[in-house]
């Protein structure tokens, strides 16, 4: 059985409910098994006195035929058989003994470690001063519960931890299976494709699950690609009518400037502007599905982050000095990947460019250079806890940043480059502010 954390197990309902079922089945079986000594104890004790009652008959019968001298030597006899029971003598009615048990009585020594209390059923008078006191030998019956007490003890411990076993073991083939089903969905959730789940020979609940489970992600996985399909095939089959309609703008513009009016010119001026921007989103979703389904080739060479970063630094310093923005590059350690000059440059652009696009004037945009990468920090609004999973998704704007002019396809961009270099895009707070880390 594969390894689970005992932090899993502690913190898993099922062992919890188990463990309680277990521990109320141990008080019941405690209960019962005490319940049981308990009789057990009651019923020795009840055959020990009814024995009593005989041996004093016994004695009495003897102490008619033969006398003091027939009792002497009946208790040599019985005790020479290992009899359960102790003999003394004593003489009044105050209990207070002359002696210990037979056969210390005849040599007039006491011995008060076999005393019992006096039982009227169990005395017998054997001369006018002195009577015979016939009790159960304590000795015995603390070998009884010498014996017992390791037998009742084991009866409920062994049990108690063999239940204990099981429980653990249950738990943890079912935390098991879950557990598989979690880690499976959770790779779902990161975006990984043809994920699927185990499923075994027995047939059972699990495998049935398993079963529901991967017929669903089929289901998604083939949704999400005919989607994809559709939308890179819009994209792709209305970039060339927009191109068209750009061509014939352009041609507008030049060659009929002098024949529209100011407010015509400035209406087709617009629609250029529009059908660029159309045409710039149908080609950045053309990119990233072509980068993201692997088909883009990329030729990859040693590229030292810390000269792309300095190249994307003096490109954005204009549009920075716009807001009298501060755009600052410190090299923490020196990083050199294998990777495209050019898609590296576009997506560490488009990182300090959305950092200086939300940072507020005057504020400060910091960009690092590290062993592990780049890291880029703003002093803008951030992004949500519950956004953050979304916003490398092509089209995707934050509800803060819907203001603000874009075609939401920088982050995208960036997660597709960074992906296709074997690295992740990371993002956090900066308090204030977004901090985003590309990790190579």
């Amino acid at each position: 059985m594969s390894f689970v954390s005992h932090d899993v197990l502690y913190r898993s309902s099922i062992f919890k409910t188990l463990l309680l079922v277990c521990t109320l089945i141990a008080v019941m079986y405690g209960l019962i098994v005490q319940l049981v000594y308990l009789g057990s104890n009651a019923f020795y004790r009840t055959q020990l006195e009814r024995e009593l009652v005989t041996e004093r008959e016994l004695f009495s019968r003897q102490f008619t035929l033969g006398g003091k001298d027939a009792v002497h030597q009946l208790i040599r006899s019985r005790q020479q058989q290992g009899s359960p029971f102790s003999y003394s003598i004593e003489a009044n009615r105050y209990l207070q003994p002359v002696a210990g048990n037979y056969p210390a009585v005849l040599a007039g020594l006491t011995d008060k470690q076999g005393l019992v209390v006096e039982n009227p059923r169990t005395g017998i008078a054997i001369d006018d001063q002195h009577k015979l006191i016939i009790g159960i030998s304590r000795q015995l019956q603390d070998k009884y519960r010498e014996e017992m007490e390791p037998v009742m003890i084991s009866g409920v411990l062994l049990p108690a931890v063999l239940m204990l076993g099981i429980v653990a073991f249950i738990a943890l083939r079912i935390i098991k299976r879950l557990q598989e089903v979690n880690q499976a969905m959770n790779r779902v959730l990161c975006g990984e494709k043809q994920v699927k789940l185990p499923v075994s020979s027995h047939n059972d609940e699990f495998d049935l699950m398993a079963i529901h489970l991967n017929f669903l992600i089929e289901q998604v996985e083939k949704q999400e690609a005919s989607l994809r399909s559709l939308t890179v095939g819009l994209a792709h089959d209305l970039r060339t009518p927009i191109a068209r309609i750009r061509l014939r703008l352009d041609a507008l513009l030049s060659q009929d400037g002098a024949k529209l009016s100011t407010s015509q010119q400035r209406a087709i001026e617009a629609c250029h502007d529009d059908v660029e921007l159309l045409l710039g989103l149908f080609n950045g979703m053309l990119e990233i599905a072509s980068l993201n389904s692997g088909k883009a080739q990329i030729e990859k060479q040693a590229v030292d982050l810390a000269m792309v970063c300095a190249d994307v630094v003096d490109f954005i310093k204009p549009i920075a000095e716009q807001k009298s923005l501060v755009v600052m590059m410190r090299e923490d350690g020196r990083c050199v990947i294998q990777g495209e000059p050019s898609l590296l440059f576009r997506a560490i652009y488009n990182l300090v460019e959305n950092a200086v696009k939300y940072s507020p004037e005057g504020g400060q945009v910091e960009v690092v250079i590290d062993p592990f990468g780049l890291v880029v920090c703003d002093q803008g609004n951030g992004i949500a806890a519950e956004e953050k999973m979304r916003v490398c998704e092509p089209l995707y704007r934050c509800d803060s940043s819907r203001s603000t002019q874009g075609e939401g396809l920088g982050l995208a961009l960036v997660n597709a480059v960074v992906k296709r270099h074997s690295g992740s895009l990371v993002l956090g707070d900066n308090h204030p502010g977004l901090r985003a880390r590309m990790l190579f």
